[in-house]
């Protein structure tokens, strides 16, 4: 192409015009550049072409834009000012012309070919903003108004790229600070610690690329950090490296709570080598609450890759690493606590079954059958029988105030007070009161028991019972429903207390149900209890049946009536169904509205 040279500078001024005109009107830096490079062409026709802009916060240039130089010096070459011929222009805010680059010492070589060389400076405001270099394989080979021409060029150029720059860094701006905000969305949607670290690993490649990525952890009562990750060249790492606080450039962050960016490692006393191609590191500290809890540390093969920018960006993002990584380290913890705990409640589960009857005993002319379902892991309810060597059995149900592992534990506790005392075959009543002696000798807070203790004698079919706040058993006898009036003090709670006893003579057929209260007060989307009335009214429809089907039939009524409401109490229910007579003579009929021992049999009909 040939090159637009007019004889003065009133022809050359449309042109001028025109060029201004065309490069003021990009905001684009790359477009804008591109543009530069092409009028510039017209003026002076080139083969080897740089821009090369100033970078305030080291004090030289670097490139920007480049045709006919090679990618590896792009990426590599950074010239000081006062340095090279493109240095000198910068330093001196005037063009350079030399006609032989090989006579000039301070020739930087950048082209093996080059040998002229126009370096022009880009002032806008008083100040250097960047260096328009044009190199020429002939010697001799720009002339004086080319020079000129470019240097009246040059400030429409730099103002330009200015405004450029600054629309540049601006909608930078508004990228990072979106990209941030994403970041942050997706680091936080998820707390699996392997995850976040991986998200976090992938969220730094795209603001800033590296090489190798590590996050180190400080472990406090040691002064060490600890690598929780380290990805390199996108693989993930298996190093265990830890770093003395203080010691190294990760050390070294972490002590003094801010940032270290090193443009080459080899020149830092405190570099530990860890990976041989690293040449440059920034290490930006991450806190949580005032208090340093780890650093992030990027690496790249490249001499003064990290710039001040990455450093901000960095800085901006390592709060939100820093909540992510506590945040996953404490879902980490909660749930192992609660996988520990859910092995530790089964076990106990399995001890509690373990402690209850391994089978219902097998007495003459009685029919058992038992449902125990405990609303967590562990039950506050209990049930037991207890065979003397008399022939008597001893059946015990129980609930303990409250629910999860300390009732379980209580109910534990009574059962064992009552396994020991009932070697003695004491009454009724008077079992209660001795376990209640012991449960209140031995006090734990908000702890206590209501139990029913009875004493069943199959020779006689004589049945006695003591209850200390269980609901009131019920019995069944010839198709109608009675509850037996029989209260009590709960164990545990007070000195003295004294309780009375029942005594029943049982007859072919009757049916005697026990039962703690989260059985009638289970409750259904609409807060209204099962109630007493349905417990019975279902025991009297199935009063023909097995025990077990009596069991069976009260569960599904229970489980019908609340649909999908959770039961908020444990259920436990013993029902026991008198058979046949075996051959007993002279068995007494207790009419169902006389007082027996002390206490009447009411209707719940």
């Amino acid at each position: 192409m040939k090159a637009i040279v007019p004889a003065s500078d009133s022809t050359f001024l449309p042109t001028l015009v025109e060029i201004n005109h065309e490069i003021t009107a990009i905001l684009d830096l790359d477009q804008l550049l591109r543009k530069i490079a092409e009028l510039t062409q017209r003026i002076v026709p080139y083969q080897i072409f740089a821009i090369f802009l100033v970078d305030d916060a080291r004090k030289d240039l670097y490139y920007r834009f480049a045709i006919g130089h090679t990618k590896e010096m792009v990426q590599t070459l950074r010239i000081p000012f006062g340095e090279g011929l493109i240095g000198t222009a910068a330093a001196e805010r005037k063009p350079v012309v030399v006609d032989d680059v090989l006579d000039d010492p301070r020739y930087i070589v950048a082209v093996e070919a080059a040998r002229s060389e126009l370096a022009v400076p880009l002032i806008s405001k008083n100040r250097v903003v960047g260096v328009l270099d044009i190199e020429s394989p002939e010697v001799g080979y720009f002339r004086d108004e080319q020079v000129r021409l470019l240097n009246l060029l040059a400030s429409q150029i730099a103002i330009a790229i200015e405004n450029a720059s600054v629309y540049e860094s601006e909608l930078r701006n508004r990228q990072v600070l979106s990209v941030l905000y994403d970041i942050s969305l997706d680091m936080t949607s998820t707390l699996e610690v392997e995850e976040v670290l991986r998200r976090i690993a992938a969220a730094v490649k795209s603001i800033v690329n590296y090489h190798i990525f590590s996050i180190f952890q400080l472990d406090q009562r040691s002064s060490l950090l600890k690598v929780k990750t380290v990805i390199r060249s996108n693989e993930r790492e298996n190093e265990k490296l830890t770093v003395p606080l203080g010691k190294g450039l990760v050390g070294a962050a972490a002590l003094m709570n801010e940032p270290v960016r090193v443009g080459d490692v080899t020149k830092d006393p405190r570099y530990i080598e860890v990976h041989p191609e690293t040449r440059s590191e920034i290490v930006v500290p991450l806190t949580h609450k005032g208090s340093v809890i780890g650093v992030i540390d990027l690496e790249n093969t490249v001499v003064d890759y990290f710039t001040e920018n990455h450093q901000r960006l960095l800085q901006t993002l390592a709060s939100r690493i820093a909540a992510a990584l506590v945040n996953s380290q404490l879902y980490a913890k909660v749930s192992e606590n609660e996988r520990r705990m859910d092995r530790e409640m089964k076990i106990a589960r399995q001890i509690q079954i373990q402690l209850m009857p391994e089978e219902i005993p097998n007495v003459p002319g009685m029919d058992i059958a038992v449902m125990f379902n405990p609303v967590a892991h562990l039950g506050g309810d209990l049930y037991d029988f207890i065979m003397f060597d008399d022939g008597r059995i001893a059946i015990v149900a129980g609930d303990v105030a409250g629910k999860g592992a300390p009732a379980a534990l209580y109910a534990a506790l009574s059962s064992g007070i009552i396994r020991t005392r009932a070697t003695r075959k004491y009454p009724s009543g008077q079992m209660l009161e001795l376990v209640n002696k012991t449960l209140f000798s031995r006090p734990i807070e908000s702890q206590y028991c209501a139990l029913t203790y009875a004493i069943y004698d199959p020779k006689t079919r004589r049945i006695v019972l003591a209850n200390s706040g269980l609901p009131y058993p019920i019995l069944l006898r010839d198709g109608k429903t009675r509850f037996l009036e029989l209260g009590g003090v709960p164990v545990g709670l007070l000195p003295d207390s004294k309780y009375q006893e029942l005594e029943l003579e049982l007859q072919n057929g009757d049916v005697l149900v026990f039962y703690t209260d989260g059985l009638v007060e289970a409750r259904d989307d609409s807060d209204e209890d099962f109630g007493l009335k349905r417990l019975a009214q279902t025991v009297r429809e199935h009063c023909t049946e097995s025990a077990q089907d009596i069991v069976k039939a009260v569960s599904q009524a229970v489980d019908s009536f609340i649909g999908g409401v959770p039961p908020h109490d444990d259920r436990t229910l013993i029902v026991i169904k008198i058979s046949e007579s075996n051959g007993l003579q002279n068995t007494r009929h207790f009419p169902m509205n006389v007082a027996v021992g002390g206490q009447d049999l009411l209707p719940i009909d």
